[in-house]
Order: structure tokens, then C-alpha cells, then sequence
């Protein structure tokens, strides 16, 4: 979790920092969750209601997702970001839906290229595909648990959808 004073200079670090994590294939993809609004802070710990939307976002992001609210996406798309509008969605503990964005801060890798099982970017060097029509895997160890239970997988790397 981090915590930056506006929208501005949060998306100026994420914009220099998810790229960077993209382009290692040993990190996994971010999911990405962004809110503005006041946070208690204590020792070196952010608390409140604006952490907790941006947690629930962040757990809807899919991932290489940037999600935000609306007072992100007004800086985003004031500042040439795309700013695509997923309309509004209910989160747990909050009692009005609000209005959700998907930022494009870099390029979306794609998605089959996620591993299903660990959320890895994949492909890598060492290991690629089972088979031409099963998803990528990061690793042998990954495919292999994918082959003994695919149904736990199903629907892993799926976009949010739109209003709900």
C-alpha cells in the first residue's frame, strides 16, 4: 500500500513504477486499486474509509489492472490518461455504488499471458505452454496443478465487468 498527498503524484510514481514491474518477469502483475479522499495515519500505517475502497478496488482489479474512482479518473484524463469509464459497481461495506475506471497507465499485457494458477506474467524463457490451446504457465509446477484441477482456474484472468 502506498500513500500519496493527491492524484497527481500518484499517478506520476505509478506511472514510472508499474511499467517497471511489467517489464520483470519475475514480479508478478499489480492489481491496482486508487481513491482519493482523508486517511488517519498512525506510525507509518494509513487507516480509514478512503484504504478501504481503495483495497476493494485493488481486489477487483485484475492483474496489470489499474482501477480507480472518479476523483482519480478526473486527473487522469485531465493529464492525457485514458480514463475508460466500467460504470458503477457495489462494494462490500459501502453503501452507495460508485463509479469505476479503468486507468491505462501502460501497455496490458495479454491476458493469456497471465498464469492462471500463481498470477504470474508468463511466458518465460524456461517454460511456455503444455499445449497450444491450454492457458500459459510460469512454471511446470503451475501447469501441473492446473492439469489436476482446472475448474479451480476457471475464469482466473477475466476482466471486471461492467455495472452491477
Amino acid at each position: 500500500m502506498f500513500g500519496f498527498p493527491d492524484p497527481e503524484t500518484a499517478l506520476g510514481v505509478l506511472g514510472r513504477l508499474l511499467p517497471a514491474c511489467r517489464s520483470e518477469p519475475r514480479i508478478p502483475l499489480t492489481r491496482t486499486g486508487l481513491h482519493h479522499g482523508p486517511v488517519l495515519r498512525r506510525s507509518n500505517d494509513l487507516f480509514g474509509s478512503t484504504v478501504n475502497i481503495a483495497a476493494r478496488i485493488a481486489a477487483l482489479a485484475t492483474p496489470g489492472q489499474m482501477l480507480a474512482t472518479g476523483p482519480v479518473a478526473t486527473v487522469a484524463a485531465a493529464s492525457g490518461i485514458v480514463a475508460q469509464d466500467l460504470g458503477k459497481v457495489a462494494l462490500r461495506s459501502i453503501a452507495d455504488h460508485l463509479p469505476l475506471y479503468s486507468i491505462e497507465m501502460a501497455p496490458v499485457p495479454d491476458p493469456a499471458w497471465i498464469d492462471p494458477v500463481c498470477k504470474m506474467h508468463a511466458p518465460f524463457a524456461s517454460y511456455r505452454r503444455a499445449a497450444p490451446t491450454q492457458p500459459w504457465f510460469c512454471s511446470e509446477r503451475c501447469a501441473e496443478a492446473y492439469r489436476r484441477s482446472p475448474e479451480t482456474y476457471a475464469g482466473a484472468t477475466r476482466a471486471p465487468r461492467g455495472p452491477s
